[in-house]
């Protein structure tokens, strides 16, 4: 175990500050809407699912920047399977598919409730959501499994090292992940969120019922919100996913090691942390219910059927609204 330095002790606080408010964030809105009945809308269930991923963004991220400095990894076989299972980042990779994959199915279930808000065909319903979520982690983890075949221990150097029967095994690879995780993605996200705008500016909210504008108004504050959370994972995800592609095409200037790498990490651990604050900026409704829980209160079901209440129409949503 090689000496730790000032350097190291500056980035192993701020990954420690990120984990825990990761941990704790994310916990937090999983709780809210597992609590709170009026809270289990569909869509706040792929948010939770978003949250497990980017939990896991962090717990994979403690044994890599966190916690190395207080063991000495072990080399050979047992070092190998460190790597692929603890130490390596490999469950970095598939929270961060899962997040992508979660993302692109909010964008397109806003996309119809703005687009088509009276169409059934295109309701996410309770087995639509169930294949959506278990496709996520399908997605990534096939996505991911190479990793675990093709990551190993280097002593030289003692971090763990991608090692491809051919350079352009790891080179094709690191581009299918840069279009995977972030190009097609954030293209499509892009796209129906510009879809879901234009609709707007064209149509406006024309509805004549003071409920149903009610309605209108809380579906375009959800859309509101998980559209920053898109643009948030694009500009944390993306830096991460360049460096990781030129680091087989370059890695003497973008290896494990290089600054450039280690800051596009700390974008990562940003992203999986920040989502809970921007659905509190966003959402009264999910701050109500942080207040709730830590003060131990409970809410009448009422609160949650009022069309007129405040809570009901920002945010993280009743389920009524969405």
């Amino acid at each position: 175990m090689s000496p730790m330095t000032a350097t190291d002790f500056g980035l192993t606080v701020a990954f420690s500050l990120v984990v825990i408010i990761n941990l704790l964030g994310n916990g937090a809105v999983c709780f809210v809407v597992l609590r709170y009945r009026g809270m289990r809308a569909p869509i706040n269930y792929l948010l939770v699912n978003l949250a497990v991923s980017d939990m896991m963004v962090a717990l994979a991220i403690t044994p890599q920047y966190v916690i190395r400095w207080t063991f000495h990894h072990p080399n050979g076989t047992a070092g190998d399977h460190m790597c692929k299972f603890l130490t390596g980042g490999n469950f970095i990779w598939i929270g961060g598919a899962a997040s992508a994959f979660s993302l692109v199915v909010v964008a397109v279930e806003r996309y119809f409730a703005i687009v088509s808000p009276l169409s059934d065909r295109s309701r996410l319903t309770n087995r639509r959501l169930t294949l959506f979520i278990t496709a996520s982690w399908i997605f990534a983890l096939v996505l991911n499994t190479p990793l675990f075949f093709m990551l190993f221990f280097d002593n030289r150097t003692s971090q763990c090292v991608e090692r491809w029967p051919k350079r352009q095994l790891g080179e094709a690879y690191t581009v299918v992940c840069f279009f995977t995780y972030g190009a097609i993605p954030v293209a499509a996200m892009a796209f129906l969120y510009l879809r879901v705008l234009y609709k707007l500016w064209k149509t406006g909210i024309q509805a004549t019922v003071v409920s149903e504008q009610a309605r209108v108004r809380a579906r375009l504050k959800v859309t509101k919100m998980v559209s920053v959370v898109s643009i948030m994972y694009a500009v944390c995800w993306l830096p991460n996913l360049v460096v990781y592609m030129l680091s087989q095409f370059e890695p003497g200037n973008y290896g494990y090691s290089s600054y450039s790498f280690i800051i596009s990490v700390v974008l990562v651990g940003l992203n999986s942390a920040m989502n809970p604050f921007i659905y509190a900026l966003h959402s009264a409704n999910f701050r109500q219910h942080i207040r709730g829980a830590l003060c131990c209160r409970t809410y009448r079901a009422v609160d949650f059927l009022n069309p007129y209440n405040s809570a009901n129409i920002s945010g993280i949503v009743s389920s009524r609204n969405l």
